[in-house]
């Protein structure tokens, strides 16, 4: 049998082999596994963390099965086709590209580096402001900073205090090698070494977007930093980001999210490792306080010794636990959740190259001549998204556009009871997003020839993350330093993974959540943990 049939004949979609369910239900979840006896995991959810944690459970000698209610691995990192255009859905740019950066580690002993291509950009945005005239956040630090200088050279004070914390940032790596639950005294140690750091993150996380815009004497400036940036947010985040890009650590995948989630899986089929699509689960079992298994929508159960679930965060606790297994902490950040809000999507195919669109990161900001109704909010700007730089995602001479704005949940959810009137209102944004693309980009709108467009239903429909929020709890400055515990109180032998226990979320967290998710396993089991 070839290599290619084997790693199809691992995969079950479907209905599960009789065989596993007679080793999972009737002789219990252990067997050898070279001389030694093997313990199993199951895992919910094949996402980037479920593939993840299936991989490293493989590698430290763990029987491991996935359940994933959708058809395809990623959850949230996917994409989709339409009328020959791949629209990506989840990267723009994924950090650890560079083999001295964080978390490339990872992506090297999940076996992606061998065969992606990585695309460097020059420019993170380009914003417009309400005269025309363009503004270049530059990845280079030392570009950028020559760019404002040239623009206010009355501002050098401000220009390099901001463009030298860049650059500081970028020297900083953070500890990723192990959970914070398996420090000991030469982890703490470190940490010591790394208070100017820590205090770095804490001085600039209270600095405010609009504060610090304001102190630039040039309006040009002051204007870009209110059109780009929510003014009452942390400038810490921008910092970061650019800090990454100027190191050159965050670039971006070519392929996009399917080829880079098909890699991961088929490094955990290689592994020996199981999966089962189109197969929901729908209550996490329970014995004497520790689980023990999963139960399927088909009514079907399985059992094994650990149960880790990758899936949204609300559906465990309070769905596939009933809610069993909380305390205080747990119960106010459901209550009062602070989550990414949720997106509108919409994605353009047009049969032409866009050359007065270069190709930045982010993308392309500008102000609109009359605003965008999304949902109740009036959008002013627009900002546009080329993948112009992946010649994988459209045909030859013609180019996929993304358009996005942040949107009110509640309201998505109510009009999704009226079938007729939720569709009417996605084609309604539709076409004002491409009336939106004509008043910068003159006859655009004879050129599309796809349009697609999804909502935070859509999200929840496809993904199952609550409220449509997409990468979980969104990073501020009392979550960036806040640890979440992977277990539940009172719950032994379980362990949740991804977004929803590492806030910020984001495709690299998923990876390392899975890798720091077993290494906690194995240290329960007695394990030396290890990767090959």
């Amino acid at each position: 049998m070839s290599a290619r049939k084997r790693l199809k004949a691992l995969v079950l979609p479907g209905k599960i082999e009789d065989e596993l369910v007679a080793n999972a239900t009737n002789h219990g979840p252990n067997r050898l596994y070279f001389g030694r006896m093997e313990r199993s995991l199951i895992i919910i959810g094949a996402g980037l963390t479920g593939l993840a944690t299936g991989c490293y459970g493989r590698m430290n000698g763990y029987r491991t099965t996935l359940f994933e209610m959708h058809g395809i691995p990623g959850g949230v990192c996917t994409a989709w086709t339409r009328k020959g255009y791949t629209i990506d859905g989840a990267v723009n740019w994924v950090l650890g590209t560079r083999p001295d950066g964080m978390f490339h580690h990872f992506w090297e002993e999940l076996g992606l580096t061998r065969s992606w291509t990585i695309h460097e950009h020059d420019r993170s945005l380009l914003v417009e402001d309400h005269a025309g005239r363009q503004f270049t956040f530059w990845c280079d630090a030392d570009r950028m900073e020559r760019y404002m200088l040239e623009i206010s050279p009355e501002d050098t004070a401000t220009i390099r205090e901001f463009t030298g914390a860049v650059r500081r940032a970028s020297r900083f790596t953070m500890p990723m090698d192990k959970p914070q639950e398996l420090y000991g005294l030469p982890d703490l140690v470190r940490m010591v070494g790394m208070l100017p750091m820590l205090w770095f993150m804490k001085r600039w996380s209270r600095v405010l977007i609009g504060d610090f815009a304001a102190r630039f004497r040039s309006p040009f400036i002051r204007e870009v930093f209110s059109l780009a940036f929510p003014a009452d947010t942390s400038i810490f985040m921008l910092i970061m980001v650019l800090a990454w890009q100027h190191r050159r650590t965050a670039g971006y995948v070519v392929g996009g999210a399917l080829p880079l989630v098909r890699s991961i899986e088929e490094r955990y089929l290689s592994l020996g490792g199981r999966v089962h699509y189109n197969t929901r689960v729908e209550k996490i079992l329970v014995r004497d306080d520790r689980a023990v298994g999963v139960k399927l929508a088909d009514g079907s159960e399985h059992h094994a010794d650990w149960i880790v679930s990758a899936a949204d965060g609300r559906t465990t606790i309070f769905d596939m636990l009933a809610g069993r297994y909380v305390d205080g902490k747990i119960t106010a950040r459901y209550e009062n959740p602070k989550l990414f809000r949720p997106l509108v999507y919409v994605a353009i195919g047009v049969s032409r190259e866009l050359d007065a669109l270069p190709p930045a990161m982010q993308g392309l900001i500008y102000p609109l001549e009359r605003p965008l109704l999304v949902g109740e909010s009036e959008e002013r700007l627009m900002c546009v998204r080329s993948y112009c730089f992946d010649p994988t995602l459209a045909p030859e001479g013609k180019t996929v556009l993304v358009v996005q704005f942040e949107t009110d949940y509640e309201w998505w959810a109510t009009l999704r009871k009226d079938p007729e009137r939720y569709r009417a209102e996605k084609e309604r944004i539709a076409a004002d997003v491409i009336t939106g693309l004509e008043q910068r980009f003159p006859g655009i709108s004879a050129h599309v020839e796809m349009i697609d467009v999804a909502t935070p239903i859509t999200w929840e429909r496809y993904t199952g993350n609550w409220r449509g929020a997409y990468e979980g709890w969104i990073m501020d400055a009392d979550s960036f330093t806040t640890t979440m515990k992977k277990t539940l109180p009172g719950l032994d032998n379980f362990y949740m993974a991804g977004q929803w226990v590492n806030p910020g979320g984001g495709i690299p967290t998923a990876i390392m959540s899975g890798n720091h998710t077993i290494q906690l396993i194995c240290r329960r089991d007695g394990r030396k943990f290890t990767v090959r």
